[in-house]
């Protein structure tokens, strides 16, 4: 389980945003006669409401199955996996490749009907509000493609292999999540001891730091510190380093000094520092709100000291640092600490659900099903550009469009 995993309970905020999906139960039954466009059908020859496999007796079907799928393989690939058709012959952490992205993508559905069985126990209903901003968020999403890439939102579903209802429709685990961890909270099922808290620590790898920053000076026209006023810096650091170590209670020197020289952010009307208790942060770097990163070399100094212990100053773009490593129990991490017990529950979940798998499942080919995924792509792609060269030809005169953001065109890859 990831930080990022943590931090969010397993959510991003939405599926538009590639976070966590749920499985609702649908008709065993397949269709006899799948519409001719049905891209599920032409991809694997299942109709989409074919169950691949159950999680505790809830069905999984094609239509939400192949997404997963498809985000596995494309994910694969991004890492470097699958760079030509002999790499499915290889293996990927020691399992064959097929079987490899196949089991991938059936955890992450494990995962997600695991949150919607436990959830619909427990009442954790996903309310009109919540499903409503689902639904605004994809018409946002849809008006974006359309604006910058000329993909309509069936276009893109098609290209994700998921009709817009099912695509909705997972979504709703996160919101069962967030209702299930409120509920939870408000009962007191999250509320942690102090062990609870240490284990957190200890397992996380979580610090605290305070720090007071000499900043170098910034210039007018937006050039960098010379390097005579770096070393004037680094001198001033230092003096002020061994005048706070010198003192007879160097924490309380080290605070006075920090409240009344450190160049950190402050309040534009008080003056008082922004961040008087420090940052708390894992050895990646990132906060454990989730706000931002500290630098590297803030975050390798930092992870260096005991408790108590005080450095000597730390170069960075910014300047030089004084850091003094609190102990990492405080406000910051004792309210991270309900995403951090309820990802336990939600790995808890996974590993304890029992999976049963179809025949369709044991069958289904994840290289077949991508090679038709990527050409269709294609297809699409040569299309779209006969069809611009075609108009460009007939009006010779074009106004220039606004440029699209700096992103990938989502027909680059199916996912």
């Amino acid at each position: 389980m990831n930080w990022k995993k943590l931090l969010c309970a397993g959510l991003s905020g939405a599926l538009l945003t590639g976070a966590l999906a749920g499985c609702g139960t649908t008709d065993s039954q397949p269709s006899a006669t799948p519409a001719a466009d049905d891209i599920a059908y032409q991809a694997t020859g299942l109709p989409r409401d074919t169950v691949l496999f159950t999680v505790d007796g809830r069905e999984v079907t094609a239509d939400q199955y192949l997404y997963w799928l498809l985000t596995s393989i494309s994910t694969a690939k991004n890492a470097g996996y699958l760079a030509d058709d002999t790499a499915w012959e290889e293996e990927i952490e020691g399992t064959p490749t097929a079987d490899y992205l196949k089991q991938n993508a059936q955890d992450i559905s494990k995962l997600y009907a695991a949150v919607a069985n436990h959830a619909e126990a427990a009442g954790a209903t996903v309310t009109e509000e919540q499903r409503a901003e689902a639904e605004e968020q994809l018409e946002q999403m849809g008006s974006m493609y359309e604006m910058y890439y000329g993909l309509t939102m069936q276009e893109w579903l098609d290209q994700q292999c998921i009709t817009r209802e099912s695509y909705l429709s997972l979504n709703d685990a996160y919101y069962q999540v967030q209702n299930l961890q409120s509920s939870m909270e408000e009962s007191g099922e999250l509320t942690p001891t102090d062990e609870d808290i240490q284990n957190m620590i200890d397992s996380e790898g979580i610090y605290n730091c305070k720090h007071i920053l000499i900043a170098f000076p910034t210039h007018e026209d937006g050039s960098a510190a010379t390097d005579e006023e770096k070393a004037a810096t680094k001198d001033e650091a230092d003096a002020l380093y061994a005048q706070i170590t010198a003192a007879s209670d160097p924490i309380a020197a080290f605070d006075t000094a920090m409240n009344e020289q450190s160049d950190d952010g402050r309040d534009e009307t008080t003056g008082e520092l922004l961040k008087p208790n420090g940052y708390t942060f894992l050895s990646t770097g990132s906060l454990v709100d989730g706000t931002s990163s500290l630098v590297t070399e803030f975050v390798t100094a930092g992870t260096a000291l005991e408790v108590g212990e005080i450095s000597q100053p730390v170069e960075t773009d910014y300047g030089y640092h004084i850091l003094l490593r609190q102990d990492a129990d405080n406000e910051d991490t004792r309210a991270a600490y309900p995403n951090y017990a309820m990802n336990k529950l939600l790995d808890q979940w996974a590993e304890e659900a029992k999976v049963e798998t179809t025949e369709a499942y044991d069958k289904l080919d994840p290289k077949a099903f991508y090679d038709f995924m990527m050409n269709m792509v294609l297809e699409w792609q040569e299309e779209q550009q006969a069809e611009a060269e075609a108009q460009s030809s007939a009006s010779p005169a074009v106004e220039t469009e606004s440029p699209a953001p700096e992103t990938e065109s989502p027909a680059a890859e199916p996912t």
